[in-house]
């Protein structure tokens, strides 16, 4: 299955140190407009892909419900990425109504201290109220972007989930755009060891688990325990964003189309980018290595650190 995460807005209530999408208050002045978010659903009917409403904020966007709704009845699986902090027992009542599936909510720590120093003071407890308030009403996941200030809470973001019922936990590991910089990475050793205690997490636990930037968990990850890695970008996921281009990956600013110009299923068919990430003709140490077919290396990563998608990650400590 095709999963299509579409940015609908730069607007954000947060300012995150290291967002991706380079949020701002405001939503782009040249955002798709309601007309042209309806056609392009109409335009990805035929591929019925896994949706993932994203921002920004998504529930900033004033017809998102609208948006929703319409990718629901052309038969899409309709997801919503949210920071949390709007979702009050109304809105999350929206959110049922509209048929939605799943809310992923974004914690970057188990505390008020860690989290709300990435994404701002009382951030915590409000991404908390929404949880509460969505409980019940519609499936939840925790996303945790792992960084060099929140490292260590991965025990504590498995028990938070846990404990406030959520259906997954999926880790996300930076990659240096956006605003994400290069002082919050985490050093491919470091990485190493969080992904095999990721690992060692999951098996006592009843969560779903995913880990997205860090294929290797691929060769880490325990086989019985489901899908563990292998880099997606340009394979079975893409993004869009709020203006309508089309990336491999939201991590990944490799531009190979912009749908007010082509139709989406040609580019995604045929868009020369990603027909070279699906060939993955791959170089240095990632083109060598035995575990090319399950990992191949996070191509954003390497486009982030050398230019070329193609190359090696810079992340892996294997020596091949």
């Amino acid at each position: 299955m095709l999963i299509l995460a579409w940015e609908v807005t730069a607007a954000c209530n947060l300012s995150c140190g290291y967002c991706r999408a380079s949020a701002s208050s405001m939503p782009d002045v040249d955002e798709l407009s309601t007309v042209e978010a309806l056609s392009f659903l109409d335009s990805i009917a035929a591929l019925k892909p896994m949706l993932i409403l994203s921002g920004g904020e998504p529930l900033l966007r004033p017809d998102i419900f609208q948006i929703a709704r319409h990718g629901k009845a052309l038969g899409m699986r309709v997801s919503l990425a949210s920071n949390g902090t709007t979702i009050t027992p109304q809105v999350a009542d929206e959110i049922a109504a509209s048929g939605i599936s799943r809310v992923s909510i974004s914690l970057d720590g188990a505390s008020s201290e860690k989290h709300d120093q990435i994404r701002g003071k009382g951030s915590f407890q409000a991404a908390m109220r929404g949880i509460e308030n969505l409980r019940g009403k519609v499936d939840f996941q925790i996303n945790n972007t792992l960084t060099s200030k929140n490292e260590s809470d991965v025990a504590t973001i498995f028990d938070l989930a846990q404990r406030v019922g959520a259906c997954a936990l999926h880790f996300f590991f930076l990659v240096a755009t956006g605003r994400g910089r290069e002082a919050d990475l985490i050093s491919p050793q470091r990485q190493e060891q969080l992904l095999r205690e990721i690992d060692r997490e999951r098996a006592l636990r009843s969560l779903e688990v995913q880990v997205t930037c860090a294929p290797q968990y691929a060769r880490i990850k325990k086989p019985e325990r489901g899908r563990g890695g292998g880099c997606l970008a340009g394979k079975s996921f893409v993004f869009v964003s709020r203006k309508g281009d089309v990336y491999p990956c939201g991590y990944f600013p490799l531009r190979a189309g912009n749908i007010r110009e082509k139709n989406f299923i040609e580019i995604w068919e045929n868009a020369p980018e990603l027909m070279a990430l699906r060939e993955r003709r791959l170089k240095g140490k990632c083109g060598r290595c035995s575990y090319s077919a399950i990992c191949g290396g996070c191509r954003a990563r390497a486009y982030a650190n050398t230019g070329d998608f193609l190359a090696e990650d810079p992340a892996c400590i294997l020596e091949v």
